[in-house]
């Protein structure tokens, strides 16, 4: 009796190994998975322009799609799921972007007029940062329009979380973008105790909550000098472009 049970436990280890090693060795994040990692990976994808929602922390069907999107055009399998070639590919350098779709207008705010003959010293980010702490508001023009309006520092630790005090400064924030939400990075200067600097503002909030009751949803990006991504410590070429223009 003792031989058969013997036998018997053996048969259902040797069945039982082969999943658990499979399980081991599959470490994909993919549809269902849930948590940090995997709203890392959709801060990612956002910024890289295959989604267009809020980090949820779910591993969605429109995630499964945006990681697709992102496969097909790092040349790997799309399979949805973030495997260590995709995870690797997605936070590199020279990630991917999404290609403008034809069929969406593409919004842009007015060019460069000539009003605003001054730059803005390129002071790097870890400079900045200790000068404009949390809660701290300071005013912001637009290099192309020379319109002005007031930002109020939310957060971020490689970049400022803005968001604008009241609906004025909101309303001339959407105009200097050409009236809408879009992705565009604009070249603007930044007055903080009587010294200018070279910045990019991006013109897509997060989505979220209104936190000073101007009408913007959630809060919106503001780039420095040597700034980069909050996602991955991430440089992000338009906004290097951008703050360029800026700068002296």
């Amino acid at each position: 009796m003792k031989k058969w049970i013997s036998i018997l436990l053996l048969v259902c280890l040797v069945m039982v190994l082969p999943a658990i090693a499979a399980a081991e060795g599959d470490s994909a994040i993919k549809q269902h998975a849930t948590g940090d990692e995997v709203a890392l990976i959709q801060r990612r994808l956002r910024d890289l322009g295959y989604l267009n929602y809020r980090p949820t922390g779910k591993f969605s069907d429109m995630t499964v799609q945006a990681v697709k999107k992102f496969q097909t055009q790092s040349g790997i399998s799309p399979d949805g799921q973030v495997g260590e070639d995709t995870y690797q590919a997605l936070f590199s350098d020279d990630a991917k972007r999404a290609p403008i779709n034809p069929s969406v207008k593409k919004i842009s705010g007015p060019a460069y007029s000539g009003a605003v003959q001054e730059k803005g010293e390129l002071l790097s980010w870890e400079n900045i940062d200790p000068l404009i702490p949390v809660e701290t508001q300071f005013s912001v023009q637009d290099l192309n329009t020379g319109k002005t309006l007031n930002l109020i520092r939310t957060g971020g630790n490689n970049c400022a979380y803005v968001a604008t005090p009241s609906s004025v400064d909101y309303n001339t924030y959407r105009s200097i973008f050409g009236g809408d939400d879009t992705w565009e990075h604009r070249a603007v200067l930044v007055s903080v105790d009587g010294h200018t600097y070279a910045a990019s503002l991006f013109g897509m909030p997060t989505g979220g909550d209104d936190l000073y009751g101007s009408g913007m949803a959630g809060h919106t990006f503001l780039y420095f000098n040597n700034s980069k991504t909050d996602v991955s410590g991430l440089p992000d070429e338009e906004h290097i472009q951008a703050v360029l223009r800026a700068g002296q």
